[in-house]
């Protein structure tokens, strides 16, 4: 779907059994990052919990926002390992829409919360729903200096959501409500 800045989002729904659904979306090619994100909603709505609860409890109530102009490096685990290892970070920058899945994010971030490194949590293209989605994911991860970063926006608080699933508002998007999904 175009999203109302003009760029173009992969949305995905995923149907559960017992006919729960999630959605996941990407602003990039790869529809793995929105099944995955859309699987994980499911589940979550599916439990009636936010996607913190899934994946063992809430370490924030609010993450700050802040302004980076560093560019997002492509995946590499093996040289981020190496990296970790030789103490090259004070502050880990994991872009969770490149990465590919939850669980690497959360291995990432596990392995910087070992070094006692901040992790910063990019929404490359600074859209609502990057950064509810980088808040939500915020709110799973240890350490007390984690937060979203976004290249063209000021520094703020966002609240983590209380709602079951990932914690997007979908109607932000106004074309999200007239997609004609498949059955």
């Amino acid at each position: 779907m175009r999203v109302a800045g003009g760029a173009e989002a992969l949305v995905a729904r995923v149907r559960i059994a017992g006919g729960g659904e999630g959605f996941g979306f990407t602003l990039n090619d790869d529809a793995a990052v929105a099944r995955d994100m859309a699987a994980w909603d499911a589940l979550a709505r599916s439990k009636g919990v936010p996607l913190y609860g899934m994946l063992g409890g809430s370490y924030r109530k609010n993450v700050g926002v802040m302004k980076d102009e560093n560019p997002s490096l492509p995946p590499d685990w093996t040289a981020l390992r190496k990296d970790i290892l030789a103490d090259k970070h004070d502050l880990l920058r994991i872009d969770p829409f490149a990465w590919g899945s939850l669980e690497q994010v959360t291995t990432i971030a596990a392995a910087a919360s070992a070094f006692d490194l901040g992790i910063a949590l990019l929404a490359p293209n600074a859209h609502p729903w990057e950064i509810q989605y980088c808040a939500s994911l915020a709110a799973t991860l240890r350490g007390d200096d984690t937060r979203v970063i976004v290249r063209n926006s000021p520094g703020r608080e966002l609240g983590i959501s209380e709602q079951p699933g990932v914690g997007i508002d979908w109607s932000l998007e106004p074309l999200f409500s007239k997609i004609q999904w498949q059955s």
